[in-house]
């Protein structure tokens, strides 16, 4: 049995961001390590959307930014100047071809193309449809099922058409970050588009809900949407579907110092808006610095007053039964553009906290609040 400093299971965002951490910092060139995935990954299944404001590991990778957006409901419409943020999208395709490129090139990687059967974590031994292999730590990214009990649970649910028309039909330097004047149906709906070119562009239709749709009910809203805002004479050149968990489940809290969670699997997704690439930057950071410092992993706790943000923001849009677009409504028209996607970016001072959660309908942050207190779930 051939045996690894790290085993890393699963090649997708996470665990190719965790590779590419690894080989990055001299710290680790001594360390053996294998990356285990069972898809080929070589197919543009899904779009990684960020904002920053400076320069990080992403931006080699990005296909396009923005520096203007836009958000719309049914009775609104504002569009404003990202600065000193830029939105930036890369494309999954490119993004796992750049980072499988480096773990080829690394002299102390292994990167397997095989079928993940069991894991091990008492004895710490994956096995694979190519043999077994034990680790002293295995990071894993492969999601289980879990029973969240107290905690809320809203999936974020999405089907995505990358269109061409055959007229100018986008602004190329704006990005629709959520318009929700489309019909809510007693549930948290909206577009979201990026443009690539003035005739070439992303548009997906995103729910907040505690079920799944038919993939034709998506196509069918996203037909009606286009044909609403006179985008007619098109064609379909790719398609993406996914699905995110929103919840402040306390992943983390089933890790060991020799089996750790990562990516989804780990709750990496920011609850309020399952935005994770750039979340799990920073917690790679968190590991890297850990095992450093040889600090055990299972002392690592993803947990703030953000979390606790999180969690309230989650129980309020359960609560809101389809009512949910008012509070970003309110969010966006009571705030400074900026100062949201600053708070989203968890950087911001108690005090401009305050005055985002006095923006809103107060009352019912207070009354999730008082009745979490009161159950004692928190």
């Amino acid at each position: 049995m051939e045996k690894y400093d790290y085993i890393i299971c699963g090649g997708g965002a996470s665990g190719l961001l965790l590779s590419n951490a690894f080989i990055k910092d001299e710290f680790f060139n001594d360390k053996k390590i294998l990356i285990i995935e069972r898809d080929s990954k070589t197919l543009n299944d899904k779009t990684f959307g960020f904002w920053n404001d400076k320069e990080s590991v992403l931006d080699d990778m990005v296909f396009k930014e923005w520096e203007f957006a836009e958000f719309k409901d049914s009775s609104s419409y504002n569009t404003f100047l990202l600065k000193p943020y830029k939105y930036k999208m890369i494309k999954s395709d490119q993004f796992y071809l750049h980072i499988r490129n480096k773990i080829l090139k690394a002299s102390n990687f292994k990167y397997l193309n095989s079928n993940i059967n069991e894991i091990d974590e008492k004895n710490r031994i994956v096995k694979t449809d190519d043999g077994e292999f034990s680790s002293s730590i295995i990071f894993s990214s492969i999601y289980n099922e879990v029973d969240f009990k107290k905690y809320p649970l809203l999936k974020q649910h999405f089907i995505g058409w990358t269109i061409e028309t055959k007229s100018k039909s986008f602004d190329d330097n704006k990005i629709t970050f959520m318009d929700f004047s489309v019909d809510q149906k007693d549930e948290i709906r909206f577009m979201y588009i990026l443009p690539f070119s003035k005739n070439k562009a992303l548009v997906e239709y995103t729910l907040f809900s505690k079920e799944l749709i038919s993939d034709n009910e998506y196509e069918k809203e996203i037909k009606s949407y286009l044909k609403k805002n006179n985008i007619i004479n098109y064609s379909v050149k790719d398609k993406e579907k996914g699905m995110i968990p929103m919840t402040c489940y306390p992943f983390f809290e089933n890790n060991t110092d020799n089996y750790f969670q990562i990516g989804t699997a780990g709750g990496w997704s920011k609850p309020s808006t399952g935005y994770t690439i750039k979340n799990s930057i920073k917690k790679i950071d968190i590991i890297v610095s850990s095992l450093k410092q040889k600090k055990p992993l299972s002392k690592i706790r993803f947990k703030n007053r953000f979390w606790y943000y999180d969690l309230l923001f989650l129980d309020v849009l359960i609560a809101s039964k389809g009512k949910g677009s008012k509070v970003f409504s309110d969010l966006f028209k009571n705030n400074d553009p900026i100062k949201i996607f600053k708070f989203l970016d968890e950087k911001t001072s108690v005090l401009e906290e305050l005055s985002i959660f006095l923006s809103v309908d107060i009352k019912t942050f207070v009354r999730s609040l008082f009745k979490r207190i009161s159950n004692l779930s928190i």
